[in-house]
C-alpha cells in the first residue's frame, strides 16, 4: 500500500509551512501566484489527494478554535504573550481564536457548554491545567492540543519548549564565565516544565564536572492552599549569608524576586551573584541589571501548534505527538565573569 501524501510532505518538499501549503491549495489570500503554482504542481506530482476530495471536517478549517487557560494564570505576562502569538498565527490562516478561562474546579456542568459549541473545531489547553478537564474535552471528538504542559499518561498532542535543553544552555553560559558554585531556584511540583528544568540543571552540572551543592538548591512550594502562586516567599527562604556565585531560576518572575531581594541586602548583581531566568518576558530588559533569560519561542510554538492541528485533522487516528522546540539564550547584563 502506497504512503498517503499529506500537507506535511508537500511542505517539507518546498520548505514552506503546512499553513502556507494549505492556503495555496485552498486559494486563500496571502500567497503569491508563483508560490501557489509551485505548491499545486508539487501536490500533483506527489499525487496528493485534492482538497475537494478531503473529508468535510478537514476542509472546514476556517472556524473557531478555543484557547483555554486556567483562571489562576490568565493575567500572567507569559500567558497573554503566548495567546497573542496564537491569535496572530491562526488569524493569518483564517481562523478565529476564542479565549476561554477555565473554571476554578473540575465541575462538568461548567465545562459542558464548551463541548456543545458547533463553531469550535478544536480546543487548546494552555499551561498548568486539569487532567480531568482535558479528559472531558476529549469527549467532544475534536482535536485537542496542550501547549506549555503535558500529561505523561494521556494520549493528547502537546507542543512545548524544550525545558531540559534550556537548562543546559543556562549552565553552559555560567561555566563559560567561570562559575563553579551554581544554585537553582524552582518548584519541582509546579509543572512538568519546572521539573524538566531542574533535571536539566542537575544533569548539566554533572556533564561539566561540577559539584551539586544541596545548600544552593531551593525547591520551594510557591503554590498556596488556594492554588495561587506566590513567588515573593522566596526572600523568606534565602540564606543571604551563604550564596553561590550564580543562580539559575526556573522562570523570570522568580529571577525578578531574587534580583530585588539580593539588591535589598546590598549584594551586587552580577558582580557578586549572576542570575539567569527562563521565558524572556518583555520586562527582562527593564530589570536592573537587564536579565539574561532563556527565550520561550512563542511565535514558533504558535506556528507549530497550527501545523499540528492541520496534520491531526488529516490524521485523526495516528498516535499523539509531543513536539519540543528549543529555546535560545538571550544574553544581558545579569551575568558576569566569576570572581576568584
Amino acid at each position: 500500500m502506497s504512503k498517503k501524501i499529506t500537507l506535511d510532505d508537500i511542505s517539507k518538499q518546498l520548505g514552506l509551512s503546512t499553513a502556507a501549503v494549505s492556503k495555496a491549495l485552498r486559494g486563500l489570500d496571502g500567497i503569491s501566484e508563483e508560490t501557489r503554482k509551485l505548491v499545486i504542481d508539487t501536490a500533483k506530482r506527489l499525487k496528493y489527494k485534492s482538497f475537494a476530495e478531503l473529508p468535510a471536517e478537514t476542509k472546514n478549517v476556517t472556524g473557531k478554535v478555543m484557547f483555554l487557560v486556567d483562571h489562576r494564570v490568565i493575567t500572567e505576562p507569559h500567558t497573554m504573550a503566548s495567546y497573542f502569538y496564537m491569535d496572530k498565527a491562526f488569524k493569518e490562516y483564517g481562523m478565529q481564536v476564542t479565549l476561554q478561562v477555565l473554571p476554578s474546579n473540575d465541575d462538568e456542568l461548567l465545562v459542558e457548554p464548551l463541548l456543545r459549541d458547533p463553531d469550535i473545531i478544536a480546543h487548546f489547553m494552555f499551561g498548568r491545567t486539569s487532567a480531568h478537564i482535558a479528559e472531558l474535552l476529549g469527549k467532544a471528538n475534536k482535536p485537542l492540543i496542550i501547549i506549555d504542559h503535558f500529561f505523561p499518561y494521556s494520549n493528547i498532542d502537546s507542543v512545548m519548549v524544550d525545558d531540559y535543553y534550556g537548562a543546559f544552555l543556562a549552565v553552559k553560559h555560567f561555566v563559560n564565565n567561570g562559575h563553579v558554585r551554581i544554585g537553582f531556584i524552582g518548584d519541582n511540583k509546579l509543572s512538568p516544565g519546572f521539573h524538566a528544568r531542574y533535571r536539566g540543571f542537575c544533569d548539566a552540572l554533572d556533564y561539566w564536572g561540577l559539584d551539586l551543592h544541596p545548600e544552593f538548591m531551593y525547591d520551594i512550594r510557591f503554590v498556596n492552599a488556594y492554588g495561587d502562586i506566590r513567588f515573593n516567599i522566596l526572600q523568606e527562604k534565602l540564606d543571604f549569608k551563604h550564596l553561590p556565585t550564580a543562580f539559575f531560576c526556573a522562570n523570570d518572575p522568580i529571577a525578578f524576586v531574587l534580583n530585588n531581594a539580593l539588591i535589598a541586602e546590598g549584594i551586587q548583581i552580577p558582580d557578586e551573584v549572576s542570575i539567569i531566568g527562563f521565558d524572556n518576558l518583555d520586562s527582562c530588559q527593564w530589570q536592573s541589571p537587564p536579565l539574561t533569560s532563556l527565550n520561550y519561542p512563542r511565535e514558533q510554538i504558535a506556528v507549530q501548534t497550527l501545523n499540528l492541528l492541520l496534520w491531526r485533522m488529516e490524521n485523526p487516528g495516528e498516535p499523539c505527538n509531543k513536539i519540543l522546540i528549543q529555546p535560545d539564550l538571550v544574553k544581558r547584563q545579569s551575568v558576569s565573569i566569576a570572581k576568584k
